[in-house]
């Protein structure tokens, strides 16, 4: 059975939100309650759906730590 890899990368995650007051706190809540670190984060309205937010969050990790945070 192979060792997971320890190569640490950075990865780029994407939401799409109800453009709600603290839905941003919530889920940047689940990245620091779980000790990751947000190197980057952007918040912006959609053209397309309105009353919806992208929230873009770059972060670095393994690939089983960005596994955690995509569950």
């Amino acid at each position: 059975m192979s060792e997971p890899s320890k190569e640490v990368n950075r990865h780029t995650i994407a939401v799409l939100v109800d453009n709600e007051p603290g839905v941003l706190a919530r889920v940047i809540g689940l990245f620091s309650g779980r000790g990751y670190n947000i190197e980057s984060l952007t918040v912006a309205e959609t053209d397309h759906v309105k009353g919806q937010s992208r929230i873009t969050v770059v972060t670095s990790g393994t690939p089983m730590i960005i596994e955690q945070i995509k569950a």
